[in-house]
């Protein structure tokens, strides 16, 4: 998992004001996401909005099936409020 965010953190890191990994349980397994603040604009007066992207498991299995995702997005509407959740495919 350290090479996917290492990967994710080079293609994104530098475009997103803030960020913060973390994990969770889904279905008996640790599920590996990053959550943070998006800024979009060139001077400090830009929008702002919050983000969640899952990354993938991390036992090794990093992709996420696409029928697990619809129960994955409840999951994070339930705990996080977040009505939109995307999912990193590499």
């Amino acid at each position: 998992m350290e090479e996917l965010k290492r990967k994710w953190e080079e293609w994104y890191g530098d475009l997103l004001s803030e960020y913060q990994w973390f994990e969770t349980e889904h279905k008996g397994r640790r599920l590996l996401y990053v959550c943070g603040r998006a800024v979009v604009s060139s001077d400090e007066r830009g929008l702002a909005s919050n983000f969640i992207q899952v990354i993938g498991y991390c036992d090794g299995q990093p992709s996420v099936a696409q029928e697990e995702r619809k129960e994955i997005e409840e999951l994070f509407r339930t705990r996080h409020g977040f009505g939109s959740v995307s999912f990193w495919t590499f």
